[in-house]
C-alpha cells in the first residue's frame, strides 16, 4: 500500500510555479491555518490514558499536519513555504492580542478575570515553544517531502508522507515539549510526553493516511498538476 503509484497519467508535469495557477490552494490554506490556531489553544490542557501523558494538542496538530503534507505534495515548498511564514505571523498577531486581552480592565461584574489569565496568561511561553517547534517541523516536513517527491517520481505519496511525519515530528516533539513544559513537570513527565507525543503524532498520521492519499488525489485531479520542485529550495524568502 506504501508504494502505490498515486499520480493519474493525464496530468500535466510543472517544474517551477510560474508555469501553473492553483485553484483550490485556499481552501487547504484556511484549514491548515485553522489546525494551527486550535494547536495553540488546546496546548495548556494535558490528559493520560493510563501511563501516556498528552497535551490536547495532539488531537488537531496531527490533522494541522496532514494538510501541511497535502500543501506540499500539490503546490510545492514555495508555496509552502509563503503560508508556513504566514501562519507565523497569525500567531504573533493572536498572541499579541490575548494579552492586550489579559491587559484591559475588567468591570467589578466580570467574574472571569482570573480564569481568562489562567488560560492566555501562559500563552507566550507556549506560543514561543511552539512558534520554534513549528517552522522547524514545517520546513523540516516540507523539505523531505519535496526532496523524496523528486526521488520517488511523485510515486509511493504514502511512504513519504509517513517518512516526512517520522523525521518533522520528532524536531517538533522534542523542541515544543522541552520549551513549553521543561521547569514546569517533573523530568520523566517530560520525556514521556515527548516520546508519546511523536509516538502519537506518527501513528495518527498512518491512519489517516487513506483519507490524506485520496485528498491529494481528488484535488491533483482537479487541478490537473502534478508539481515538482526542481529549483532551489529557500526558506528565508516570502
Amino acid at each position: 500500500m506504501l508504494h502505490r503509484d498515486l499520480t493519474p497519467p493525464s496530468l500535466r508535469e510543472t517544474g517551477a510555479d510560474h508555469e501553473w495557477h492553483p485553484h483550490y490552494i485556499d481552501v487547504i490554506a484556511c484549514l491548515y491555518v485553522c489546525m494551527l490556531f486550535l494547536t495553540w489553544v488546546l496546548a495548556p490542557k494535558i490528559f493520560h490514558i493510563g501511563f501516556l501523558i498528552f497535551s490536547a494538542s495532539l488531537l488537531v496538530y496531527p490533522l494541522n499536519h496532514m494538510f501541511g503534507d497535502i500543501l506540499t505534495e500539490i503546490y510545492g515548498f514555495n508555496r509552502t513555504r509563503r503560508l508556513v511564514w504566514m501562519g507565523f505571523i497569525a500567531g504573533l498577531l493572536f498572541v499579541g492580542f490575548t494579552q492586550l486581552a489579559i491587559a484591559l480592565p475588567p468591570p467589578d461584574s466580570y467574574t472571569n478575570q482570573a480564569a481568562f489569565v489562567t488560560i492566555f496568561g501562559g500563552l507566550p511561553r507556549i506560543i514561543v515553544a511552539s512558534y520554534i517547534a513549528y517552522l522547524c517541523c514545517e520546513f523540516t516536513n516540507s523539505w523531505i517531502i519535496s526532496r523524496l517527491k523528486i526521488i520517488q517520481k511523485a510515486k509511493g505519496f504514502p511512504l513519504r508522507a509517513v517518512a516526512s511525519t517520522a523525521g518533522a515530528q520528532a524536531v517538533d516533539s522534542l523542541l515544543f515539549f522541552t520549551l513549553a513544559f521543561a521547569g514546569t513537570i517533573p523530568l520523566g513527565d517530560l520525556a514521556l510526553m515527548i516520546f508519546d507525543g511523536w509516538l502519537f503524532k506518527v501513528l495518527y498520521e498512518i491512519v489517516l493516511l487513506p483519507v490524506t492519499t485520496a485528498v491529494v488525489r481528488w484535488i491533483k485531479i482537479r487541478e490537473g498538476i502534478e508539481h515538482f520542485d526542481r529549483y532551489k529550495l529557500r526558506v528565508f524568502k516570502f
